[in-house]
């Protein structure tokens, strides 16, 4: 099966890159992925669902562990809509190869990998074998207009063809 079939039997849409990239109230410089070969190296991502932060707040006082997890899966999807934007297609997926989570975490809280396993589920839910990762968990205190969580992947992938990242800068998208 088509890996866009299963999203949508997941019920679940891939994010706009706009929401992610176009509004940058951080101010951050960044593109959106660097191929080498057939790696694809992805900046990072956080939770947008319907336009909009997902699940922002720190995990251990604003949001359960549960409430985390939805927010990586979240995170992952739009990872996932950076990989269709710079192959085309996420049939061209032969490997997620690494994923690095980022969890921003209350103090004492030691959770993250729980956390950072709504972004793997999700991932292993639509690839297969094919979307088991290598991968960190990582908690910090503070991440980026108080996203609860960030992750960052590299992706094996088939054909040659890659689009030109998008580019934030300080002149806009």
């Amino acid at each position: 099966m088509r890996i866009e079939a299963r999203l949508k039997r997941l019920g679940l849409a891939l994010p706009r890159l706009e929401d992610l990239y176009g509004a940058n109230p951080s101010g951050a410089r960044f593109i959106s992925h660097y191929a080498v070969r057939d790696l694809l190296f992805l900046s990072g991502t956080v939770p947008i669902k319907e336009g909009r932060a997902f699940r922002p707040g720190v995990v251990g006082k604003d949001l359960t562990v549960e409430e985390g997890y939805e927010a990586a899966r979240y995170a992952a999807l739009t990872s996932l809509a950076a990989v269709k934007y710079a192959l085309g297609s996420l049939d061209r997926v032969k490997q997620i190869v690494q994923l690095i989570g980022f969890v921003n975490s209350a103090p004492g809280f030691g959770d993250q990998p729980r956390v950072i396993n709504g972004a793997v589920d999700l991932l292993v839910e639509l690839f297969g074998e094919q979307g088991k990762p290598t991968r960190a968990a990582i908690g910090c205190q503070g991440l980026s207009m108080n996203h609860s969580v960030e992750v960052v992947l590299t992706v094996l992938f088939s054909g040659k063809r890659v689009k030109r990242p998008l580019a934030r800068d300080r002149h806009g998208l």
